[in-house]
């Protein structure tokens, strides 16, 4: 009597993968059905990418999106756009005036803020607010302009400084002067500076910052009683992603020259998570929330000691503050265009995109479970497939692809699930 061997992590994934129909956002919601069970009552859902700027991506996160609004109730959007800009978003989605490109690109040096895709699905949320009875709130998480600028930070904090403590303005506006010569199109571009500033302007920045933020966190209670608590919870967040962005920088300049300390690069996913924490917190009881992110800061897990990486991604954060309130969705594919990104000093975003050929996947890698499934998008719950292997002790994943190369990541405990679509394209902006 022959031995019976448990299915392989590839042979589960081919016979469990829900595959979906359709990846255009109007398509009925049918297939998504699973969706409810993966979702559960959880209070964020965040949906990653594994490149920025994939065709594909944007259009599945859309769809998802409109199905967490209209069948489970979510009613923020959350994403990878600066905390402050994100306010005049809001305002545009909840019917304001203004022009969306505009008000998504104030820094027009550096690459779109978000796919062509992804100013579509802004579109669709301000249509679906026109007439819902739930309107569904923009946010961004991210500090300004990805870390490259300290301006859409600082500003406002000034004229809320102006108003309420008129002796500490001349801190944020201190901060805006020695902040110029950084100033760029990305956070890059800002590391980039920093290699040729030196350490005494830079030094004399990270003080002013430092007091600036010392000043608006022990004078809480008179700022609120001058300005009510809404101006001065924004003020707060303001000087606090001024700081992280500061802090950021100078870990990306650390790692340009060659000493990266992955503890200071997490500064930046720690303010998305602080952001999110933060927007649960204001928010009304029952609040859910779509966050729309790269799948290096929606994981689970932190990174391993030694990465270049941020040590403690928005994702772990979350998933340690929120247990399983949090539900992390991986969006990857089994090859086709992605995008290469090339650092370059010279360059107005520090960095130069280009399409390329995603490589093959590697017999150890999350994408290498959908041989079996090439034709759909198909979707599957990893806590499912975790369960499996680990009651059979088969060998998992340790990586997952990130634009044209491979990330070292625990993939079954990173992802609460995974979606691969069979090939990817680049957006409109970027083309071929």
């Amino acid at each position: 009597m022959g031995t019976s061997h448990p299915l392989t992590l590839a042979e589960w994934t081919t016979r469990n993968a829900t595959r979906l129909t359709a990846d255009d956002p109007n398509a009925p919601f049918d297939d998504l059905a699973v969706l409810h069970r993966l979702v559960g009552e959880a209070r964020v859902v965040a949906l990653g990418e594994n490149s920025h700027q994939i065709r594909e991506f944007g259009l599945l996160r859309e769809r998802i999106l409109r199905f967490l609004v209209q069948e489970c109730g979510f009613t923020v959007y959350a994403v990878e756009f600066g905390a402050a800009s994100g306010r005049a978003v809001d305002a545009w989605v909840q019917g304001g005036n203004g022009d969306l490109d505009t008000l998504l690109m104030p820094h027009p040096d550096g690459y779109p803020g978000q796919s062509a895709e992804g100013r579509d699905t802004i579109r669709w949320l301000r249509s679906h607010n026109a007439t819902a009875p739930h309107p569904v709130r923009f946010a961004g998480l991210d500090i300004p302009a990805a870390g490259g600028s300290l301006t859409p930070a600082l500003e406002p904090l000034a004229s809320y400084l102006t108003d309420v403590d008129p002796g500490a303005a001349h801190y944020a506006r201190t901060a805006l002067k020695l902040a110029e010569p950084l100033t760029g199109g990305s956070g890059l571009v800002s590391a980039h500076a920093r290699l040729a500033l030196g350490p005494e302007p830079q030094d004399r920045l990270s003080a002013t910052l430092g007091r600036l933020l010392n000043r608006v966190t022990t004078m809480r209670e008179i700022y609120v009683q001058h300005s009510g608590h809404h101006a001065y919870e924004r003020a707060l967040s303001d000087v606090w992603a001024a700081w992280r962005t500061d802090q950021m920088q100078r870990a990306m300049s650390e790692l340009l020259s060659g000493a990266p300390d992955a503890a200071d690069l997490a500064a930046r996913d720690r303010y998305l998570a602080d952001s999110l924490l933060e927007l649960l917190d204001q928010s009304a009881p029952g609040t859910r929330i779509v966050v729309a992110a790269h799948n290096a800061h929606i994981q689970r897990t932190a990174s391993p000691e030694g990465s270049p990486l941020p040590r403690i991604p928005m994702g772990h954060a979350l998933a340690q503050q929120l247990g399983t309130d949090y539900v992390s969705v991986a969006l990857t594919s089994g090859g086709g265009r992605t995008v290469q990104n090339v650092p370059d000093p010279a360059h107005p975003a520090g960095m130069r995109q280009s399409a390329a050929d995603a490589p093959a996947a590697t017999p150890d890698s999350l994408e290498a479970l959908f041989a079996g499934v090439p034709e759909a998008p198909a979707l599957v719950d990893l806590r499912a497939l975790r369960a499996h292997s680990r009651a059979h002790h088969l060998p998992e994943p340790t990586c997952i692809r990130m634009d044209d190369g491979f990330l070292p990541v625990p993939a079954l405990d990173a992802y609460d699930a995974v979606l691969s679509v069979p090939r990817t394209t680049l957006t409109a902006d970027l083309g071929e």
